[in-house]
């Protein structure tokens, strides 16, 4: 793990703000790995609605055409991928308060360091998701280009 000089520099200026109390600074930085988490929950619901809409309508997408069925596949891959990528960088719980044995300077930057880190793997997450969104959209278009009668009772 490497520190930074940004990441030096932001934990001296946050240790500053909190006049050099540990727990205040570590909680500025537990703050904002909330915010991570929430965003992170938002992608992973995102993706849950992928596989919802899969199981209701898939089957209809996949009937209107080969390319609908292997833009729907890609889709539900890459959007289950950025699923998986971001529950095991991002939802990854260690405690905040697990640095406080650290020195000061050290804990804080420590955190800040895993504040970064996760904040990439999120922003990773969140390209993945996005394309594969765009190509569950594909799938979707297509089969509105070219829509298929339902053939009643639908199984």
């Amino acid at each position: 793990m490497q520190m930074t000089p940004e990441i030096k520099a932001e934990a001296t200026t946050i240790l500053e703000l909190c006049k050099g109390d540990l727990m205040a600074a570590l909680k500025v930085a537990e703050g904002q790995l909330n915010i991570l988490y929430t965003r992170a929950q938002v992608l992973m619901s995102l993706a849950g609605m992928v596989v919802t809409v899969t199981g209701f309508s898939g089957r209809l997408i996949a009937g209107s055409s080969q390319a609908a069925q292997v833009f729907l596949i890609a889709g539900l891959f890459v959007s289950l991928s950025s699923a998986a990528w971001v529950f095991s960088r991002v939802m990854r719980v260690r405690w905040v308060t697990s640095l406080a044995s650290e020195d000061k300077e050290h804990a804080l930057e420590h955190a800040l360091y895993r504040r970064n880190q996760k904040t990439k793997a999120y922003t990773i997450g969140g390209t993945l998701l996005f394309i594969g969104l765009l190509l569950y959209a594909i799938s979707i278009a297509l089969m509105l280009i070219d829509p298929v009668a339902i053939q009643s009772p639908v199984r």
